[in-house]
């Protein structure tokens, strides 16, 4: 799967786009990690909250030049995006 960021395409694994699609669908909402964990990885590894945060690390990684909003940490809390 891709995303367009300034005109080029940025490759994204399933599980980072449809991570990164929630967040831009409810933009300023912040989500879980067990919220995106339930809805996107299957029962078997539920018990792993870290790899909420791998993929998230990963998806700032590729949006570093991202212009139009950041993914941004709510201590304690979750994730959500914000516009610049």
């Amino acid at each position: 799967m891709t995303a367009t960021l300034n005109g080029e395409e940025i490759a994204l694994t399933t599980r980072e786009f449809s991570i990164l699609d929630r967040l831009l669908s409810y933009p300023k909402q912040v989500f879980s990690r067990a919220q995106l964990m339930d809805e996107f990885w299957d029962s078997a590894d539920a018990g792993n909250l870290r790899a909420v945060d791998v993929y998230i690390t990963k998806l700032r990684q590729k949006l570093a030049d991202c212009m139009d909003f950041d993914i941004v940490t709510v201590r304690g809390i979750g994730y959500k995006v914000v516009p610049r």
